[in-house]
């Protein structure tokens, strides 16, 4: 059995690699082959998978993805098909590649997500996307390495209604930046022991990935809430990558909210911690600067309300610093953050037209706000990054 199952991982890795060389043929054969044998990625999904490229047809992928049907015996799964990122305003189509092994976590349930939205809103836009965190095993394209997608959502795969599946949050990937460039970014960016707050939670070898882990689903949750990602997405809401910007701040916001209502606040803090690590060192230094990328311009909201709710000072070394130097103290700090995103997204609820979005999601930048963002943030870390897109 153990040699059927190094076999078969084997094989999966070369059909990976088959798509990285663009040699579609060997790779069909590879999948139908093992498809007879599989003992850890199921059958059907590999045949589909191998009609979908032989055919390049992807709708035949989308019931099983939605229904997460291509995850097999023990968690292993393999998906091949178009993805499809947004960066400096402009759209990446490539056939990408994934072979990873999903973690058996449910923390927080979704059940109990879903009922702190109706409970704060009177109403669940839509049901709360799952987040699927994964140790990858291989990976090509735009779901693989530092220019490619570490938190990879669904409705950038390229197949109908994918939108309806669950988020995939690469462990492996995600730990290589922190360890590397953004751990070193949060060192140049804020003052020492402020670093050292927002560093701690993932520097926890036992708990880091649980931290990161939640800090995407309760994201999730803050997109589902209010109108609903997915009706936004229908409606085209996000041809503006300021109204992204608002978007995936605003549902930062919200995770910070609901892990105020679910969890102790030393641990709530300690998610802000990592969505700060997130967003100020990595987001921040993604190649279209505030111009032209979504998550460049949701860290600089985030700036902006830390700014305005007095949580945040430059020291005589122009570096940024906590007032409060604790995890419950850096869920105050987000205090702002959400309200406002509280108030936004009820008066979103309150809209008689779709298109009433596009005037609600503007946020006013304070010029000194984006010097310093521009000044102790993005240039401060320049050539930190190598292939960050």
């Amino acid at each position: 059995m153990v040699t059927i199952f190094v076999d078969e991982q084997e094989l999966t890795k070369q059909i990976v690699q088959d798509i990285g060389r663009n040699e579609i043929a060997i790779a069909v054969k590879k999948l139908r082959q093992q498809a007879k044998n599989s003992c850890e990625l199921p059958p059907t999904w590999l045949l589909n998978t191998a009609d979908a490229l032989e055919n390049n047809d992807w709708s035949i992928l989308s019931a099983g993805f939605i229904n997460m049907d291509f995850i097999g015996k023990n968690g292993y799964f393999l998906i091949i098909a178009p993805y499809q990122i947004n960066r400096q305003s402009q759209a990446n189509v490539t056939l990408s590649a994934l072979y990873g092994k999903i973690h058996d976590n449910q923390e927080p349930s979704i059940e109990q997500l879903e009922n702190l939205v109706r409970a704060k809103f009177g109403t669940l836009g839509q049901p709360i996307p799952i987040n699927l965190s994964f140790t990858e095993i291989a990976s090509w394209g735009n779901v693989s390495g530092e220019s490619g997608e570490a938190f990879v959502v669904p409705h950038r795969w390229c197949f109908p209604n994918s939108v309806c599946g669950p988020a995939l949050n690469n462990a492996k990937e995600q730990r290589r930046r922190f360890l590397g460039s953004s751990h070193e970014c949060i060192r140049k960016i804020f003052e020492y022991e402020t670093a050292n707050l927002l560093l701690g939670p993932l520097e926890d070898e036992i708990n880091g990935e649980r931290y990161r882990h939640l800090d995407t689903q309760v994201h999730e949750a803050g997109h589902a809430s209010g109108l609903g990602f997915n009706f936004k997405l229908k409606h085209k809401i996000f041809r503006n990558y300021t109204n992204s910007g608002v978007e995936e701040w605003r549902s930062d916001s919200l995770g910070f909210e609901f892990a105020a209502c679910t969890l102790p606040a030393q641990e709530a803090g300690k998610l802000v911690a990592v969505n700060f690590c997130i967003r100020f060192g990595l987001d921040a230094h993604r190649l279209g600067g505030i111009e032209k990328d979504v998550d460049v311009y949701a860290s600089l909201i985030s700036l902006e309300y830390l700014f305005q709710n007095d949580a945040i000072y430059i020291t005589k070394n122009s570096q940024l610093a906590l007032r409060n130097l604790s995890y419950p103290g850096l869920l105050q700090a987000v205090e702002l953050h959400r309200a406002q995103a509280l108030s936004l997204t009820r008066r979103e609820l309150n809209l008689k037209s779709p298109t009433g979005l596009l005037s609600l999601y503007k946020v006013d930048i304070h010029p000194s706000t984006q010097s310093i963002f521009q000044g102790l943030i993005m240039e401060r870390c320049q050539r930190i990054w190598e292939q960050l897109q």
